[in-house]
């Protein structure tokens, strides 16, 4: 039982540590409730810390463990209690806000709360008196809560978050009252050595709360995304997370969202074994967003990866407390550039080569037609064209272009203004794929990048994909 209750506590520990580690920082005071997510953000943290720590202690030392762990409960406890605590107030033109109670009322309240438990702790050894400070000090407690409105918000949360503190602490303080035997022998060391113990089991415990936080990383991978509609080709970073770089994936696997809540998603399972929803992957070639102390190997998450193939990756990474520092990225299923690396010949293109030194860049590719797959189906070699026409007419003038060997075609120094882009094929003979597109299609150019596509339905059929400013 000793052995068991020593593993679940330094397993709960490390999962809470894992959060931590992922949980976002509250830079900033803009929210006039910022303080409240650095409580959360100090509660996480004690949590997984008291749990890791005193299953560390008690093998050797039971009472202590328990003695760490209860008292450490009424400060975790409140940190993660009192954020959550409040209601929902409505303004009279429908608007509303989250009130809490002020934070010396939330921490009266939570003294109040715990003293009936504490005071007795001091008169252990005299039962009676025990029980007689706990009464008096519960009369003193009941009528203030009676009275309190943030008694049925507050308190609640109290009693679930003191559990497993309580639990823990309980077991190690009731098997050294019991005398169990110790699981490990206590040993006299001397301060060297026991400086160096302390420094090797936390090197232990940060490469296992590591380990923890890819392990969460990966299972939490979701293919969610929001309402966009779609995204230009990228030429600069857009912000401190922002990480761009192409990987071959090695290893696949799926997130729990893909096992179990989502029947899309368990697809992945029944589909091939080759693909899921992160994956592990092998840096090839870097744009900007992978530090450079990283290793080759990364963390890729909510996207379709496929074993073996690579990937162009434009996503994000972690802004948690550890997982800024790990190689974690995530890449976005549908908001982002993030694709197969066979389809970002544009992508690649744009980021290799340097921005023309005056007016501004027509870029693009023709390919084919092809079956299509769907978001799960295995990714295929484009069928691009090489020698394609594509004309370009705008204020300067009609130009006529044709794509080299890779299908892609490119016009440099183009001022701005309006354009029209024909596809040709045998006997100009183009026709649009869709009511709202026709050929020839008609674009602004400006400054940033935009992408159009027209479909090739003539005697010769074909895609043109092209990125240009805006």
């Amino acid at each position: 039982m000793s052995w068991l209750m020593t593993v679940l506590g330094c397993f709960v520990g490390l999962v809470a540590l894992a959060e931590f580690g992922m949980f976002w920082l509250p830079h900033g005071d803009r929210d006039p409730g910022w303080y409240l997510r650095w409580l959360t953000f100090a509660g996480v943290g004690l949590f997984g810390l008291g749990l890791v720590v005193g299953s560390i202690v008690a093998p050797r030392n039971p009472k202590r463990a328990g003695i760490i762990l209860l008292a450490l409960l009424p400060i975790t406890a409140f940190c993660l209690a009192y954020p959550e605590s409040g209601f929902l107030v409505w303004h009279a033109d429908g608007g509303g806000w989250f009130e809490t109670p002020l934070p010396l009322t939330a921490i009266g309240l939570t003294a109040l709360f715990f003293i009936p438990f504490v005071a007795p702790l001091f008169t252990l050894h005299q039962k009676k008196r025990a029980a007689i400070v706990f009464a008096v000090a519960a009369l003193v407690a009941a009528p203030v809560f009676l009275h309190s409105r943030w008694t049925t918000v507050l308190v609640p949360r109290l009693l679930g978050f003191s559990g497993p503190f309580l639990l823990f602490g309980a077991f190690w303080l009731g098997t050294h009252k019991l005398g169990w035997p110790t699981l490990l022998q206590h040993r006299r060391l001397v301060v060297a050595r026991r400086v160096a113990g302390i420094v090797v089991m936390s090197l232990l415990v940060l490469c296992l709360d590591v380990a923890m936080t890819l392990g969460l990383a990966a299972l939490g991978s979701s293919l969610f995304s929001g309402d966009c509609i779609g995204k230009p080709p990228i030429t600069h970073p857009e912000s401190p997370r922002h990480a761009v770089f192409t990987a071959r994936v090695i290893f696949v696997g799926r997130s729990i969202e893909a096992l179990t809540r989502d029947a899309g998603l368990r697809s992945l399972a029944a589909y091939d074994r080759r693909v899921g929803d992160w994956a592990i992957g092998v840096v090839r070639e870097r744009f900007w967003g992978v530090p450079s102390h990283w290793p080759h190997l990364v963390l890729m998450t909510n996207f379709i990866y496929w074993e073996g193939e690579t990937y162009f990756i434009d996503g994000s990474r972690g802004n948690g407390f550890l997982t800024r520092m790990l190689p974690i990225v995530g890449a976005g299923i549908n908001c982002s550039r993030s694709r197969p690396a066979q389809y970002a010949v544009v992508d690649l293109r744009v980021l290799r080569e340097a921005p023309p030194a005056s007016g501004t860049r027509l870029i693009g590719y023709v390919e084919r037609p092809e079956a299509f797959t769907g978001i799960f189906g295995t990714p295929t070699e484009p069928n691009f064209v090489a020698g394609a026409r594509i004309d370009v007419t705008g204020p300067t003038g009609t130009k006529t272009i044709t794509t080299d060997q890779t299908g892609i075609y490119q016009l440099d120094g183009l001022p701005p203004g309006d354009y029209t882009l024909r596809l040709a094929g045998p006997d100009n003979q183009v026709e649009s794929f869709s009511n709202e597109q026709t050929s020839p299609a008609r674009v602004h150019l400006e400054s940033g990048l935009r992408e159009c596509d027209l479909l090739w339905n003539g005697l010769v059929q074909g895609q043109v994909k092209c990125a240009f400013p805006r």
